[in-house]
Parts: structure tokens; C-alpha cells; sequence
């Protein structure tokens, strides 16, 4: 299998299952139990690995919500938690996850692991800091794998955000005009009026073009043999019926 197909190959499981564990109801209840409401957790815990910044630093990582939103929810979760420690919680729920979800695949985890390893950092700050979290883990079997899934997760997200900047694209227009239309405007919390879809959607379609690219480089770094292993086994996992939350399952960006 090519670069360019493992790519396409793993961005469907990537997505589907770096994300799933976020609709989780044990996700949500640990976020409860941690005194953070859902925004904040998800921000927060997501955001963390930014260390305790300045609100505007996370809506330029994270790049397609809605500033103000993003602001309350940071401020909130911070006054709880401190930064590092809600990502340390976010990370955990995610393993926890995994240990209830996937199976116990620690070749397939390594492989991802791999391929995340060999990726380039530069514009890609959540990327960076959850590869830490993963690199610096101890966890094993299926809690890494869903780890390395998140972080694989957040590595395709960071390269599109550089793909819709580059393609001089502003936010709710890239999120109107991505695959999932106004329903990500709403989901994400964007209050109307939104753009005409229409206006972008071809050049969102050169932005995947653009995000597979940028992705490329992390994946030519695996053999070809290892390259099949991954899209074999990514594609064989599946998930419960009615545990990725409401059709909207690995989507943190537009346009997955």
C-alpha cells in the first residue's frame, strides 16, 4: 500500500475512533465528577497540553469555534482545574475508553505510535503536546491504543487547520463549506447568520487534497508491509452501536 492510500485508508478509523471516546457517557460523567461543564471539559482537557495560556492561544490551536465560546469555556475550566492536569484527566478518560471499547492490539498501537513519531510538529501545537502525553504514557494495550488513535486524530486536525489557513478560507466559512454543512456550524456553537455553503465548497475539497499531502509524511515513514497492517487493523475495529454520540463521530474539524 502506497503513502497516499494509507492516508486515505486510516482517515476514516482515525476519525471515527480517535473521537468516539468524547461522545462517551463515562467521558462526560468524569468531566461532571471533575466539577467542569461540558465546554470546559472539552476545551480544557483537549486544550490542556498548551499549558495555562491566554485564551486567544487556544482559539488559535484549536481554530475552528467560536472565539467567545472558547474563552468562557477555557476561563471556567481553568478556575477548576489547571491546564495540565485537566489534559492528564482528558487523557485518562480516553484510555479508560479504550480499555472498555477496543481490543488489546498492542502491534497495531505501535505501529500508530510509529507513524506519529516520525511526524513534523511545526504549526501543529495540540498534535505535539498529546504525542507527548503518548510518548510519556505508561499505559498499555487498548488505553494506548485509543490514545494513539486521539493523537493520530489531532494530527490530521492540526495539518487541515494549516490547509484551510493557507487556503485563505476564514473558520465558520471552512466549517459551512466542509462535508457536514451548517449542522458543524451549529454543533460547534457558531450563532447565525452563517456564510452561503456554496461559497467555499470547492476549495474545501482542495484543502483535503492540501491535508492528505501534509499528512503524507508521517505514514511514508512506515515499510509497505507496515502500512497495510495499519489500514487492515484500523479498518477492523469498529465501535458499539450508539457510542459515538449523534452522527458526529471524530469530528473536531470540518471537512474530516
Amino acid at each position: 500500500m502506497t503513502p497516499e492510500q494509507t492516508v486515505r485508508g486510516v482517515a476514516g478509523p482515525v476519525g471515527r475512533l480517535g473521537g468516539a471516546w468524547m461522545f462517551d457517557a463515562g467521558t462526560a460523567a468524569r468531566g461532571t465528577e471533575l466539577g467542569l461543564g461540558v465546554w470546559s471539559w472539552y476545551h480544557c482537557g483537549r486544550g490542556g497540553v498548551l499549558g495555562d495560556c491566554d485564551p486567544a492561544v487556544l482559539v488559535a490551536a484549536f481554530g475552528f469555534f467560536p472565539p467567545a465560546l472558547q474563552a468562557k469555556a477555557w476561563s471556567k475550566g481553568l478556575a477548576v482545574l489547571p491546564a495540565a492536569e485537566a489534559a492528564r484527566e482528558y487523557a485518562a478518560a480516553c484510555a479508560d475508553w479504550g480499555r472498555r471499547t477496543l481490543p488489546d492490539d498492542p502491534a497495531l498501537a505501535a505501529l500508530l505510535e510509529q507513524a506519529m513519531a516520525a511526524a513534523e510538529v511545526a504549526g501543529l501545537p495540540v498534535f505535539a503536546g498529546w504525542r507527548a502525553l503518548l510518548q510519556s504514557s505508561p499505559l498499555t494495550g487498548a488505553g494506548r491504543l485509543a490514545l494513539a488513535l486521539q493523537v493520530a486524530r489531532e494530527h490530521r486536525g492540526a495539518n487541515h487547520l494549516v490547509a484551510v489557513v493557507a487556503a485563505g478560507i476564514p473558520p465558520l466559512q471552512a466549517v459551512v463549506s466542509g462535508r457536514y454543512g451548517t449542522s458543524n456550524a451549529e454543533f460547534f456553537g457558531w450563532p447565525q447568520p452563517w456564510p452561503d455553503p456554496e461559497a467555499a465548497r470547492e476549495a474545501m475539497l482542495d484543502v483535503e487534497t492540501v491535508t492528505d499531502a501534509l499528512v503524507r509524511p508521517a505514514y511514508a515513514a512506515l515499510s509497505e508491509s507496515e502500512r497495510d497492517q495499519l489500514v487492515t487493523g484500523l479498518r477492523a475495529l469498529s465501535l458499539p452501536p450508539g457510542s459515538a454520540g449523534p452522527g458526529r463521530t471524530g469530528r473536531s474539524v470540518p471537512g474530516r
